[in-house]
């Protein structure tokens, strides 16, 4: 990668990771409430309320462990080198740091994973990046009430990951420039239009092809990684 497009990509994860910091801040708050407001009942409670208020506790600590790991991914710099990846690990991992975004905006966030999907070739961190950016980018176009998929499959034995939406969708004029660096539909202060630029470079650092598939409504991305071995 050229000296400008690392700079352009430190740039855009810079910026994403001011959003991810403020879900980050919204996302503990409720469940450290929670812990010690838990824990001041325990400490009140006779031993068998203690038990119910523990395993409360537990739960919630299940929560925070789950943002915190998914946001630690996010951060961290890809290795470039590809190992075998677990295909429903990036789109859990992303639905735990977007749902709040998404909650926020009233749109519905929908994780449909194939289970019986093999080991893919990927870099996590580059795969995980790839979908929060084609997350929020969907969720962003989505009207309140409306539905945003993250999916995984197989297909032609490529292993797949898709984000697919319902908003207003993405333009014949644009569709050919929609991956071109600082293309934006978005207004000046929405969007610096690195991001799908960006997408695609980390999509062919996983040696991944990313698509935009025709859609009758919304956008369609279609991420294809080779499977593992």
């Amino acid at each position: 990668m050229s000296d400008e497009k690392k700079a352009l990509l430190r740039t855009s994860r810079l910026s994403e990771l001011g959003l991810v910091t403020a879900t980050l801040t919204h996302e503990l708050r409720q469940p450290l409430f929670a812990i010690r407001s838990l824990a001041q009942l325990a400490l009140a409670s006779d031993a068998e309320a203690q038990a119910g208020h523990l395993q409360s506790l537990l739960k919630q600590t299940e929560s925070l462990e789950r943002v915190v790991e998914a946001v630690g991914a996010y951060a961290r710099e890809d290795t470039g080198i590809l190992g075998p990846i677990d295909p429903g690990g990036p789109p859990q991992a992303c639905v735990n740091l977007i749902s709040h975004r998404a909650k926020e905006r009233g749109v519905k966030l929908v994780l449909e994973l194939d289970r019986t999907a093999p080991l893919a070739a990927g870099e996590p961190t580059a795969l995980l990046q790839i979908l929060v950016n084609l997350a929020q980018n969907a969720i962003d176009a989505s009207a309140r009430g409306q539905h945003v998929w993250i999916r995984t499959g197989q297909i032609d034995g490529s292993v797949l990951m898709e984000v697919q939406d319902e908003g207003p969708g993405i333009s014949p004029e644009s569709v050919e420039q929609i991956f071109e660096a600082f293309f934006t539909t978005k207004g000046p202060e929405q969007g610096t239009g690195l991001g799908l630029f960006l997408v695609k470079e980390m999509a062919g650092r996983c040696q991944a092809d990313l698509q935009l598939l025709p859609s009758t409504k919304g956008a369609h991305f279609r991420l294809l990684l080779r499977p593992w071995g």
